[in-house]
């Protein structure tokens, strides 16, 4: 069964309340907030409801007073599903901690005349959403992948479809759909050096995912090999160490980094780069139950610069991404493929990080 827009529920509600005659030319119409509220949608999603019943010329809408029925209000009965609606696919519903990519999308967005759908795939998961989208009206997508390697069947019919869509955060691997990243790699590098710069010389990567099955994950561990190179720190019992927790398949992800530490300190590890701050906290939290100090016994870098970086203790040291950017970016990139179908060769687009020096990095 196709699956039907929230907000074309909303507009097939009320289009049966007008037609019925519940709702009388004149009567004013919910607000926004308050079909928000009844429909357990969010005010974009109304938004857009209005929208489309506002262009099928079944309501008018009142600056500063609200939406009422039209008076000639002869239903339209094919009102548009869409050919002016984004989708955006996350792989959760919602995380403050991995930043704002909504709120850079909207603001691009604001620009044009295309509205924002949000979907998560943490119920259905992502190959539901993306069949249901690949047979829906909207103009195109963005992705924000769970892999770089799931779902390649269903992705690859996008590509053949020629069907308007763009990944933020990671690349398809074997699928040239354009892409909007961080600078993994660059950030890898700077985690690494700035541990370098503090005397560090042994120095381990640490990761909750294989890095083949990410193509972000894989930058930031390059990343990281080649600051160790471009300063002669190439330590293979380090390397060693860093390839068993680089291929993680433990569920147990607290028993993992237990002996991830143990390890650490046994071969004399003094940093760590970690995939990003959630695993980078999680080990400073496991290191305090363990008697271990950080940045004493040993320092870490994280990624990301999540809102709790800068309130945990100790505060993280971490490398900032733009989410914000990334998605005005991917709005961006989108429309103009969109726009322009016979224009879309395979190209990435790499926003710039930085580095936030806290308190879980010493010098030695």
């Amino acid at each position: 069964m196709e699956q039907i827009p929230l907000y074309q529920h909303i507009v097939n509600a009320l289009t049966a309340k007008i037609e019925s005659g519940e709702l009388q030319a004149g009567d004013q119409l919910p607000t926004e907030a308050e079909i928000s509220k009844e429909y357990n949608v969010s005010r974009i999603t109304s938004k857009r409801a209005l929208t489309e019943l506002e262009n099928a010329k079944l309501i008018y809408r009142i600056q500063g007073k609200g939406s009422f029925v039209s008076t000639d209000k002869a239903p339209q009965r094919h009102l548009s599903k869409t050919n002016k609606e984004i989708l955006l696919i996350l792989p959760f519903a919602h995380n403050p901690g991995l930043g704002d990519y909504e709120k850079g999308i909207n603001e691009y967005l604001a620009t044009t005349d295309y509205t924002l759908n949000i979907q998560s795939n943490t119920i259905v998961g992502q190959r539901k959403l993306l069949e249901a989208a690949l047979q829906s009206a909207n103009s195109g997508l963005i992705l924000y992948p769970i892999s770089s390697i799931s779902d390649l069947g269903i992705l690859y019919q996008y590509h053949l479809a020629q069907y308007p869509l763009v990944t933020m955060d990671k690349c398809i691997e074997g699928i040239p759909f354009r892409s909007v990243v961080s600078d993994n790699f660059g950030g890898g590098y700077q985690a690494s050096k700035h541990l370098i710069e503090n005397n560090h010389k042994k120095i381990a990567f640490i990761s909750s995912l294989k890095v083949e099955n990410s193509s972000s994950i894989r930058e930031r561990y390059f990343g990281y090999l080649k600051a160790l190179y471009d300063y002669k720190l190439i330590d293979y019992s380090v390397n060693d160490l860093t390839d068993r927790y680089l291929t993680h398949d433990n569920d147990n992800g607290r028993e993992y980094y237990i002996q991830f530490i143990q390890a650490v300190v046994t071969q004399g590890i003094t940093g760590i780069v970690a995939e990003n701050d959630l695993i980078a906290i999680e080990i400073i939290q496991i290191a305090k139950e363990l008697g271990l100090s950080v940045p004493d016994d040993f320092s870490i870098v994280g990624f990301d610069n999540i809102h709790l970086a800068g309130f945990v203790e100790p505060k993280l040291t971490t490398i900032s991404q733009d989410f914000g950017q990334m998605g005005y970016q991917a709005a961006q990139s989108l429309i103009t493929l969109i726009e322009n179908p016979r224009d879309h060769p395979h190209e990435n687009t790499v926003v710039p990080v930085r580095l936030i020096e806290r308190q879980t990095v010493k010098k030695l």
